[in-house]
């Protein structure tokens, strides 16, 4: 029956203050709580536990109550059953000597998962490769060798309860309520009931997901000792760099090259979205770091059903670094032809500087 270590949810020292400790919740609530992640069913659980953690901790009486306590505290203050109490020391005991339980649940898996952002857009199902701890199929998750590896358990005869006077235990200690002790262990598993393996799982991961969402595929994780429920596989999505955009949420970002002509003049121009190519107009006279919206051409919006984000193509006037003598004289003419009411803020600019000087 060991306790939940309320200090430790709320990641604090034992000596903290009530201050420190009201902080430290404030903090832990802000982060978990289910108004932000509305899907983490950890989040949640998470949440549950840290305001069960202030709920004992904030309140200086029951504190004291719980350090004086240890692991018998109860909130409603009632004292520990018998079952409580053998429990616990049987979990004591078996810790002092390293014993693990023999239907312990399996531990969870972290994978991590690369996604295109053109899977992004649509979502995708990926089978991926996960290395697992698997019940062995020889042993069927024993750990004794199936031909003759076991044998009845004789201080209890084989029936896995303690005989003659039970100080709280229910349960044979030589045997651990099985029936039955290991004589030869099982040559697959090496008596560990389990044993490492390579499994091919299918993740769906769905539209609009970005770099660190966990997906959670529950029972999938390493499996339980025993009869130990299975771990869940927890797969880390990382959404990979392109080439041509850049994510801001559910919105792209694209820089968009054009000639000084077609910035002068107006253009027509073949731009890439995530679902192919399109066209696009260029207004005459648009300038350098002008963006172009396209809507509804970004990622689709998590829990807004067909909805999506926007394209930006930014704008970048692409000028010559190398020039003819006929290109040179050409642009030499033209701003010869060109007043100052083609270009007003380059004339407004000169004006302030100007009158800057002359002041």
């Amino acid at each position: 029956m060991a306790r939940r270590d309320y200090y430790n949810t709320l990641g604090v020292k034992k000596t903290a203050s009530q201050d420190e400790l009201k902080r430290a919740y404030r903090a832990l609530a802000l982060k978990y709580h289910p108004d932000r992640n509305p899907e983490d069913v950890d989040a949640q659980r998470r949440f549950q536990e840290i305001a069960e953690a202030w709920e004992v901790l904030g309140d200086p009486q029951a504190r004291a109550t719980y350090d004086r306590l240890g692991p018998f505290f109860k909130a409603n203050g009632q004292p520990p059953t018998p079952d409580e109490l053998g429990e616990y020391l049987t979990d004591t005991i078996g810790g002092w000597f390293g014993k693990r339980g023999d239907n312990a649940p399996g531990e969870d898996i972290r994978y991590t998962l690369t996604v295109e952002l053109e899977e992004v857009l649509t979502g995708v199902e990926k089978e991926v490769q996960v290395p697992r701890q698997c019940t062995c199929t020889r042993c069927g998750g024993e750990g004794a060798d199936p031909d003759e590896g076991r044998r009845d358990c004789e201080p209890c005869e084989g029936t896995g309860k303690a005989t003659g006077r039970r100080f709280l235990r229910q349960t044979c200690a030589r045997c651990d309520g099985r029936g039955w002790v290991t004589i030869k262990k099982c040559t697959r598993c090496d008596g560990e009931g389990r044993h490492g393996s390579e499994d091919a799982l299918k993740v769906k991961v769905p539209a609009g997901v970005a770099t660190g969402q966990k997906l959670k595929v529950r029972g999938k994780g390493n499996d339980g000792h025993g009869d130990g429920t299975p771990g869940d596989l927890y797969v880390i999505v990382n959404v990979a760099e392109h080439a041509l955009f850049q994510r801001r949420g559910p919105d792209l970002l694209c820089e968009l090259p054009i000639t000084f002509i077609e910035a002068a003049l107006g253009a027509q121009v073949l731009i890439p979205t995530l679902s192919g190519s399109m066209k696009i107009r260029i207004p005459p006279g648009t300038s350098s770091g002008k963006i172009l919206r396209l809507s509804g051409e970004g990622l689709p919006v998590p829990k807004q059903k067909d909805k999506r984000g926007d394209l930006h193509m930014q704008v970048g006037v692409e000028i010559p670094d190398a020039l003819s003598e006929d290109q040179r004289a050409a642009l030499e003419e033209f701003d010869r032809r060109t007043g100052p009411e083609a270009h007003p803020r380059r004339a407004a600019f000169d004006a302030a500087v100007t009158g800057r000087t002359e002041g």
